[in-house]
């Protein structure tokens, strides 16, 4: 593959010779991943998954007794370069009609810390907001 060809913003956008799929690496990302917080008034846990080859994140927030289901949805993973098997981050976004949910996440040394930039649609006023916390499996 001539890397000429390629469209690209900076160097580090071309494929090297070593690039490949995410390969055995991915199985570090799947699996059950719970708020370290037992306080938290947001995400509680999120269970990553695979199916078709795509991969899911599943969210579930916490409410005043017990956990709303928020379903799975794609997620894109990243990883720190083109050539790199390890995923390091991911997207993934929620509609609930009243608000939009943006899920941004990362994994260092075992912990996946958790963004959720949170965007009111119904007209309440309420302040949009952002969320960081940490996970661990």
């Amino acid at each position: 593959m001539q890397t000429a060809e390629l469209k690209h913003t900076k160097k580090d956008d071309l494929i090297s010779e070593s690039y490949h799929e995410w390969g055995t690496q991915i199985s570090s990302f799947l699996g059950t991943w719970k708020n370290v917080n037992p306080k938290t008034g947001q995400i509680s846990r999120m269970e990553v998954s695979i199916k078709d080859s795509e991969i899911f994140i599943h969210c579930f927030g916490i409410l005043e007794q017990d956990e709303m289901d928020w379903g799975p949805t794609p997620c894109q993973v990243f990883s720190s370069n083109v050539a790199s098997q390890v995923i390091e981050g991911f997207t993934g976004t929620y509609d609930f009609e009243f608000m939009d949910i943006s899920i941004i996440g990362n994994i260092k040394y075992g912990v996946m810390v958790v963004q959720s930039c949170n965007t009111f649609k119904d007209g309440s006023n309420r302040n949009n907001y952002l969320c960081r916390e940490f996970f661990c499996k």
